[in-house]
């Protein structure tokens, strides 16, 4: 994200506090679904700006959001996305890198404390950083994963699921009991070591990682 974007994020951060609690609902529906679009951050953050003047100033009238919008939330959503530019391939392959770097520091990071608990208690002070196929598997398995639901969400923003939400759960139960115990396995079974280096060399890599992604965020819109 560009010092631009960054600036326009903190503005919409602090004037959307005005809202009214009764608009906020269908206000963050709005901008999840917006989330979810193919418009870069900053052209998500101007469409932002619009819609929390266009809440406001009806808030100022006496006019909720539903008089404002017209009860149209996605259609509105659907007209201001096509008419606004969208992301280049460039833009969008950018933004996957970015995904995953900063997905892959962070597991990094849980694995790589995993690794220094286990090397303490051991008592070897081997002080290595041991990496199983089992793991890598997992790591591939998270990121598709946070992948796809955070598509739903943005995909679904507006639909009334009131009269569904004990399926719902059970079905995200169901699907989240599955997922771990898939992880559980490849943790335990699939144990074939593909890495095992220093800690402090892993520690470093972590580093680089985090460093280049925070370096290409930057140059994303």
């Amino acid at each position: 994200m560009n010092k631009l974007t960054k600036e326009l994020l903190k503005k919409n951060n602090t004037r959307e506090k005005a809202i009214f609690k009764s608009n906020n609902d269908i206000y963050t529906n709005m901008i999840v679904y917006l989330r979810g679009s193919d418009l870069t951050e900053y052209d998500q953050e101007v469409v932002r700006a619009d819609i929390i003047e266009l809440i406001l100033d009806g808030q100022q009238r006496g006019d909720d959001i539903q008089k404002v919008m017209g009860g149209q939330y996605k259609e509105i959503c659907d007209e201001i996305i096509e008419v606004m530019p969208k992301k280049t391939k460039k833009e969008v392959t950018l933004e996957y890198v970015v995904i995953s770097l900063n997905a892959l520091w962070i597991l990094g990071v849980i694995a790589l404390v995993k690794n220094l608990i286990t090397n303490v208690i051991s008592e070897e002070n081997q002080m290595v950083f041991v990496l199983t196929l089992g793991d890598m598997i997992n790591v591939a398995v998270i990121i598709f994963v946070a992948n796809i639901i955070i598509w739903y969400v943005t995909q679904t923003a507006f639909e009334a699921r009131a009269d569904k939400k004990i399926l719902t759960y059970l079905k995200i139960w169901l699907i989240a009991t599955v997922i771990l115990g898939a992880i559980i396995f490849n943790s335990i079974y699939i144990d074939t070591v593909v890495v095992s280096i220093s800690l402090w060399l892993i520690a470093v890599i972590l580093l680089l990682i985090f460093i280049t992604g925070k370096m290409i965020s930057g140059k994303v819109s």
